[in-house]
């Protein structure tokens, strides 16, 4: 282990000079005390790059292949190529966070893919089927995973109920938008009503005094 002769303290690690005075050491060169260790998340950064430079680089090939090698008037595909690289980026960002919920998580991919489906139906001519079926399928989905949450894992039941009260709304207010704009709503909202309705009275019977406890924390009931 190197050694300062004016400091006379010992020194680990290869260094040449003391960190206190700057004066060179003297010896042989010793184990530093503390290992060095890669960060992972240096290492997830670096991947995230690679990935992002790779898909932005066949973005910017589609756009050249769509807007200068094709002649003609036709759907620019590559706008749709480069929403969905954006997406995916988006949520490879979400999933390499240190800390994150999963009922936060699944609340934001829910909300990036209605984005999504309701910018390709409408870049497709809007057929409608975004709002009428694909949609209110996710939120579906989303409630029985939130609804599972709140009972399977107690670390994030919690969460998972304020998140499943936010999917209700979801579920909810698009229901009553589409009724009251077109006399009848599609019968994949009315599902996801009725699923919004069960989940909310599971929610009463089984886990009352912690959704109290919980609205009362974050909303000061």
């Amino acid at each position: 282990m190197k050694s300062c002769p004016h400091c006379k303290i010992h020194v680990g690690g290869s260094g040449e000079y003391c960190p206190l005075c700057q004066s060179p050491l003297v010896g042989e060169g010793g184990f530093p005390y503390f290992p060095h260790v890669e960060p992972a998340m240096r290492r997830a950064s670096l991947l995230y790059k690679l990935v992002a430079f790779f898909l932005l680089g066949g973005t910017v090939v589609c756009a050249a292949v769509d807007f200068l090698l094709t002649e003609g008037e036709h759907l620019h595909w590559s706008v749709m190529v480069l929403a969905c690289v954006i997406a995916v980026l988006l949520l490879l960002h979400t999933l390499m966070k240190r800390r994150h919920n999963a009922p936060r998580l699944l609340f934001q991919i829910l909300v990036g893919a209605s984005l999504l489906v309701l910018f390709s139906d409408w870049f497709l001519g809007w057929h409608g089927y975004s709002l009428d079926l694909v949609i209110p399928i996710l939120c579906i989905i989303a409630l029985v995973i939130n609804f599972i949450f709140a009972f399977v894992n107690t670390r994030v039941t919690e969460n998972a109920l304020v998140y499943l009260l936010l999917n209700m709304l979801l579920g909810i207010l698009p229901y009553v938008a589409l009724t009251l704009r077109r006399g009848t709503s599609p019968i994949a909202w009315a599902i996801c009503l009725m699923t919004s309705v069960i989940t909310f009275l599971g929610l009463v019977i089984f886990k009352w005094r912690t959704l109290r406890s919980e609205l009362h924390k974050r909303l000061h009931l």
